[in-house]
């Protein structure tokens, strides 16, 4: 197996399956029915999926799918025009949810959501008041009060972008996810992507090993130390980065002097358990193929196949990953 095709089958091993697409979407529909019942007393004038779901960029297992529930605003507002606080508004969502006999004691709230927690799978419900001028108002992460956030434009940009480079940037953006699930989840997973867009607005690539060595390469110059939980877990971020590109960096001068099992087992090193496993022998059968195709293989005293010394084996037409 080639490093292309471990690559490939790697990103296999860490997408949705069809079966939890249909999972998914089975689930969807039952929340919506919940949250759009106009006797619930949410005033929710829609839902909408975002994050990673919605921008087909989530990897296996399933965990958060976001859910906006888009707020009626003069519902909610007071006599003076006001919203209410988030936490009052999660309060009210929690407990509604906590209620109905689907829930019954799967929610919690996760500032600055309320987190459905199933048994397969958790969906993040995120209020939000629509504004006139575009974008939401949504919780705070502290939950002091509102600000606004323009989730549907990440989705709009990533799609163009991916279109652009022949729909290999979210499988990309897949493998770094994956990445930073083996490596503590610094990077949030939105800021993958919006990274992602960037560099690849001005780089093309031609395959995904060089896609996500480009990503490797370029990422400690975009990555944003505001996006980040603390200003450390930005600085841990850009050193496991940089010693990931680095790595990447080795592999392909491997690959690059045909040494591609050195090269795949950099890969498993950087990647993990789901990158297909690196057979051990593979170069030393590929050395003999090649010997016993041009006619230096020979046959040693104590009777071992050799490249070194001994009688010379008849050249043959043999055939080895894909190389006659």
């Amino acid at each position: 197996m080639t490093l292309l095709q471990s690559i490939d089958e790697f990103l296999g091993n860490i997408t949705v399956t069809d079966r939890q697409e249909e999972s998914i979407k089975s689930s969807l529909s039952n929340l919506d029915g919940h949250l759009l019942d106009e006797e619930n007393d949410l005033h929710i004038l829609r839902t909408f999926t975002n994050g990673s779901y919605e921008r087909d960029t989530n990897i296996r297992p399933l965990k958060d799918i976001d859910v906006f529930a888009v707020l009626d605003f003069e519902k909610w507002k007071d006599g003076n025009g006001n919203l209410p606080t988030p936490q009052s508004v999660l309060t009210k969502l929690k407990n509604y949810l906590n209620g109905l006999d689907d829930y019954k004691d799967k929610v919690k709230q996760d500032r600055p959501c309320v987190t459905i927690e199933l048994s397969d799978k958790d969906f993040d419900v995120l209020p939000s008041f629509p504004q006139t001028a575009g974008g939401y108002l949504i919780p705070n992460p502290d939950l002091s009060g509102w600000t606004y956030s323009y989730p549907e434009d990440l989705t709009k940009n990533l799609n163009s972008i991916n279109k652009t480079r022949n729909y290999k940037v979210k499988p990309t953006i897949k493998a770094v996810k994956s990445w930073n699930k083996e490596n503590s989840k610094y990077i949030p997973s939105y800021h993958i992507e919006e990274v992602a867009i960037n560099i690849f607005q001005v780089n093309s690539f031609t395959n995904y090993e060089e896609a996500i060595r480009i990503w490797y390469t370029n990422a400690e110059y975009h990555l944003d130390s505001g996006k980040f939980d603390s200003y450390n877990d930005y600085e841990t971020a850009i050193k496991k980065v940089k010693k990931a590109k680095d790595k990447l960096k080795e592999a392909k001068e491997y690959l690059d002097d045909d040494k591609e099992t050195k090269a795949k087992q950099i890969w498993k090193d950087i990647f993990g358990r789901e990158f297909p496993a690196v057979e051990e022998d593979e170069e030393e059968a590929k050395a003999f193929s090649k010997s016993l195709s041009s006619g230096t293989l020979k046959i040693a005293s104590t009777g071992a196949l050799s490249t070194a010394g001994g009688y010379s084996v008849t050249p043959s037409k043999g055939y080895f990953g894909g190389e006659e």
